[in-house]
């Protein structure tokens, strides 16, 4: 008898005691949480930034009827390279691509390029007129940023970043999606895709994808033209044949190492996000990680350069390459986020 009243005292508190754990946890999670109450705050903050932004890039870039209209498309790069909005609040680097499917807003489900901030708005933002107003949606703690849109499809060839046509799926992307959607999330801008909803109706330009990633056309000019260093950096910047050279340098011993195979649009090596080298300000995106990859043994893959002298001299072009460019950036008023080299 004892034995069992000693049972059923220790029943007794041991239940007590679970009581009292379900009742406290109750307590916990029903008091006003700190921690949600900012992220309330947040949230509300990114809303109104969202609609900001959204409605400067329409402001910045409306649709022209003439779509051939190169002052309007260099106005629009002029504008967005400076909107100070939107260089503040893009994340380095920036990711780029085309959604997946309709309705998915995880960007790493989609195949993404990354991107110096400024390449990007002034380079790829500018080849797209906007309209209407920006519609702003929330999922979960993520703001979606939907801008009705048009791209400029019938410029000289040499205007787009590189020739899209080289995928059919990608070109028609770009001809009929009918919005970008932006991310934004604790304020900052985490990257951009074409939307999945296309509107098959709108006029297709064709091109004949020929197998040159660059050319040269009938003038004797470097073409895609809009990917040279020129057409980045204001006139008045006085570092841009520097990081030219350099990054001629860097990029014909990149080419010795087979290095640029990986880095091209075509996308062989299946990268996600892609790192792109084989274009001048395109390279600008990962100049730092490049140098730390390299000097790594990382790149090339599988397992780097075998030679330790001619691994070094491409640290070193890469290292006066990415310096370069931190100072031509910085010049036009880019953030630098640089690490060490």
């Amino acid at each position: 008898m004892p034995n069992l009243r000693k049972f059923y005292s220790r029943l007794h508190f041991l239940l007590l005691g679970i009581v009292l754990a379900i009742a406290l946890f109750i307590c916990i999670s029903q008091a006003p949480n700190a921690t949600n109450t900012v992220s309330a705050i947040e949230i509300s903050q990114d809303i109104q930034l969202a609609k900001k932004l959204g409605k400067d890039i329409i402001v910045a870039c409306p649709v022209v009827t003439d779509v051939k209209n190169l002052a309007a498309f260099n106005s629009c790069a002029d504008k967005l390279s400076k909107l100070k909005i939107l260089r503040d609040t893009m994340n380095a680097p920036f990711l780029w691509g085309a959604q997946s499917k309709v309705g998915n807003y995880n960007i790493k489900d989609s195949q993404t390029t990354a991107f110096d901030p400024l390449v990007w708005r002034r380079i790829y933002l500018a080849t797209f007129m906007f309209k209407g107003e920006p519609q702003i949606e929330q999922v979960n703690n993520l703001i979606v940023i939907h801008l009705p849109t048009q791209f400029r499809n019938q410029f000289d060839i040499g205007a787009y970043p590189y020739p899209f046509w080289h995928s059919s799926k990608k070109w028609d992307s770009y001809q009929q999606s009918t919005e970008l959607l932006l991310f934004l999330e604790q304020g900052k801008l985490k990257g951009a895709l074409r939307s999945a909803v296309v509107d098959p109706q709108r006029p297709k330009v064709n091109h004949a994808w020929d197998g040159k990633w660059i050319w040269t056309d009938a003038r004797g000019q470097k073409q895609p033209y809009v990917t040279l260093y020129t057409r980045l950096f204001s006139p008045s910047n006085p570092h841009v044949a520097k990081v030219d050279a350099a990054y001629r340098a860097f990029e014909t011993k990149l080419r010795q190492n087979a290095c640029v195979v990986c880095h091209s649009p075509d996308n062989a090596s299946k990268q996600n996000p892609l790192i792109m080298l084989s274009y001048p300000n395109q390279a600008l995106s990962l100049r730092h990680e490049t140098v730390r990859q390299i000097k790594e043994k990382r790149m090339p893959p599988p397992s780097g350069i075998f030679d330790d002298r001619e691994r070094q001299q491409l640290i070193e072009l890469a290292q006066t390459f990415a310096q370069a460019g931190d100072r031509a950036l910085a010049y036009e008023g880019e953030k630098i986020t640089s690490g060490k080299n």
